[in-house]
């Protein structure tokens, strides 16, 4: 039986979580002629993070899924006020149809009639600071006018992603370090660029030329890979790039602390970077006491792991 979302997300705390969300019939996200989707999927992530309560440490766009680790801030937004909340929600969420009656643009801020609008009904509030921090809210806005918009370029209807989004909770810093990763290696790993700073779709690319002193592509904002600096974790990245690109057999003597602490060996390391999470059950990745930790706030006695699961 699939473990419960709510099982796995805790909406009244700050969590980090892996999302991974993939198209229907291996549909093309982007490239082969769709590469404007990327810029589309861009927009919208730089839209949301500047409205929700939500941080991210790293992002790819592949041609046909993409990953995001992110952070839920419920309590950033506890000390927003009610008026806060309904401009970002009107933001994200504006009443279209009447605005056009009214005569107002649709990307206009929010007026204080619709401000008041929210304000006044009972409850709304409450339900709306839930879900500016919520990271399946975070996904569903998202996701949701993406598949309009290429429906609408395909000129077809029905599903364009492949049911709901993967979520696996990350649950110490270590973790982060390997989803991370996991994540920025992913281009290299499909084979889509030779060099971590040629992945245009993703954020290593920006960390790297945030690090060049050049113009990052898009405004996403990147918060740091806990334990590095931004400088120190693409030489991380770029060494372990090396065990997936071909040609190049070494494997890195790096990170054997992280490696100990998710009870990983240097060889199911490589594995897991070439074959992938996504491909392996679990909704938990951390150190043994932050598992422990989690089936006890779950109720349970174990929770699955990727890394536990591991056996490359």
């Amino acid at each position: 039986m699939p473990t419960p979302r709510k099982a796995v997300v805790d909406v009244t705390r700050r969590g980090i979580y892996h999302t991974i969300s993939r198209c229907v019939r291996r549909a093309h996200l982007c490239g082969d002629g769709f590469e404007h989707r990327r810029e589309w999927i861009q927009r919208r992530l730089d839209l949301l993070l500047s409205v929700m309560a939500i941080d991210i440490y790293a992002w790819e766009i592949l041609s046909n899924h993409l990953h995001a680790l992110v952070e839920t801030r419920p309590d950033l937004v506890r000390g927003w006020t009610d008026r806060d909340v309904a401009i970002r929600y009107l933001t994200l969420c504006p009443c279209k149809w009447r605005r056009r009656r009214k005569g107002i643009p649709v990307d206009a801020p929010p007026t204080d009639e619709e401000i008041d609008d929210v304000l006044t009904v009972p409850g709304r509030i409450a339900v709306l600071r839930e879900r500016l921090s919520s990271v399946s809210w975070f996904m569903a806005m998202l996701k949701e006018p993406i598949a309009r918009w290429a429906n609408k370029e395909d000129d077809c209807t029905g599903h364009f992603w492949e049911g709901r989004f993967q979520c696996v909770a990350v649950l110490d810093e270590a973790a982060i370090v390997a989803v991370a990763t996991y994540i920025d290696l992913n281009a290299i790993r499909a084979g889509l660029v030779e060099r971590i700073e040629a992945a245009h779709q993703g954020s290593v690319s920006e960390r790297a030329r945030l690090v060049a002193g050049r113009r990052p592509r898009t405004s996403i904002p990147l918060k740091s890979i806990p334990g590095f600096t931004d400088r120190a974790y693409l030489k991380h990245v770029d060494e372990w790039s090396r065990v997936v690109v071909p040609g190049k057999r070494s494997v890195p003597r790096v990170l054997p602390p992280i490696l100990e602490r998710l009870g990983l060996t240097r060889q199911s390391w490589a594995s897991l970077i070439k074959r992938g999470l996504e491909t392996v059950s679990g909704t938990a990745i951390g150190s043994a006491e932050a598992l422990r930790d989690e089936a006890r706030r779950r109720m349970g006695h174990w929770v699955l792991s990727p890394t536990r699961n591991w056996t490359g």
